[in-house]
């Protein structure tokens, strides 16, 4: 044991002496480009809860391997896999800990332009959805643009039943021109229903955005997250120190990994006090809504990291480390 806690403590030593630097970082947790885009990948599908989730996601087979060992040994490859994800880990966090305390610039988001052109709804989603809002509003039947729709849907009741009514009694060679013509018909009226309804979004999001500030992860002070995510890297990095160890030493370190497993609430403690954190920063803005401002606050982190993995994982990058860090390291 005198030797693992040496192992452990050596390790974090030599990782937090570089931990005030992106590139000493990468030199210190070296992955290869597929590794990085792997992570990436991971940080990316992460869309509920942003960086937490990817956290929780990479932690979880490391911890159902630990928990097997139990029972079996674990073979010297499965151990050098978890190592190797316990290191995508722990990069991420010491990254996220240079964007906290501004090591590395965290960029404003790009302006989002979605919803200027017409939605890509189909003309029955964009029924149902004003009919909700109707129902919800009754009021909203003044709306020009929910007027204009519902009498659009009108015509194309009564332009849809006359098709229905007149077709049997078209002549079989002039069907296609009577079909032509009607669908000529049925395309404008749905032109006319999806420019409405683009219209009446970019109406609701120009209100929503009036009454709540639009959210940068640069404005927020994140500082205060670093001494939380210096302990967070710390019990991830013990994580990996000691199944290196166990998959060094071979024998007789069931009974340590058992014990690893056993303590695991350290490190998911860690991540659960960081969103509690989330919303601490946010209640001192008092300009978001807290849930929201939390949940922001995890995505924009995911985010950033994400560019910067991804980059990093580029083969250019690979091959001059130091040519493709981000700007600020």
């Amino acid at each position: 044991m005198v030797e693992l806690e040496k192992r452990i403590s050596g390790d974090w030593f030599e990782l937090k002496e570089k931990a005030g630097s992106f590139h000493a970082l990468l030199e210190a947790l070296p992955l290869s480009p597929a590794e990085l885009r792997g992570a990436a990948t991971t940080l990316r599908l992460s869309v509920e809860q942003g960086i937490i989730e990817f956290k929780r996601s990479m932690l979880s087979p490391v911890l159902v391997a630990l928990e097997t060992a139990r029972y079996k040994t674990l073979d010297s490859q499965e151990m050098t896999e978890q190592e190797r994800s316990l290191t995508a880990l722990l990069l991420a966090v010491m990254i996220q800990r240079l964007l906290a305390v501004d090591v590395l610039p965290r960029s404003r988001p790009r302006q989002d332009e979605q919803g200027a052109g017409s939605p890509e709804l189909g003309i029955g989603s964009i029924v149902t959805s004003v009919k909700s809002m109707v129902k919800a509003n009754p009021a909203l039947r003044a709306h020009p643009a929910i007027k204009n729709i519902l009498v659009q849907v009108q015509f194309y009741t009564k332009e849809n039943q006359k098709m229905r009514e007149l077709f049997p009694m078209i002549k079989p060679e002039k069907r296609a021109s009577f079909l032509s013509n009607f669908r000529r018909t049925f395309g404008d009226i749905a032109e006319s229903i999806r420019r409405n309804y683009t219209a009446l979004l970019q109406e609701e999001a120009a209100a929503t955005k009036s009454k709540q500030p639009e959210f940068s992860l640069a404005l927020l002070p994140l500082k205060s997250l670093a001494p939380l995510l210096t302990n967070q890297a710390k019990e991830v990095a013990r994580v990996r120190s000691t199944l290196a160890y166990a998959r060094e030493e071979k024998y007789k370190t069931r009974e340590i990994l058992v014990r690893l497993y056993d303590s695991r609430h350290q490190v998911l403690g860690f991540i659960e006090e960081e969103l509690k954190m989330f919303r601490g920063i946010c209640r001192q803005t008092l300009q978001y809504d807290l849930d929201s401002c939390a949940q922001e606050i995890a995505m924009g982190f995911r985010d950033q990291i994400v560019a910067i993995l991804e980059k990093q994982g580029r083969p250019s990058a690979a091959s001059n480390p130091t040519g493709g860090a981000p700007t600020g390291s």
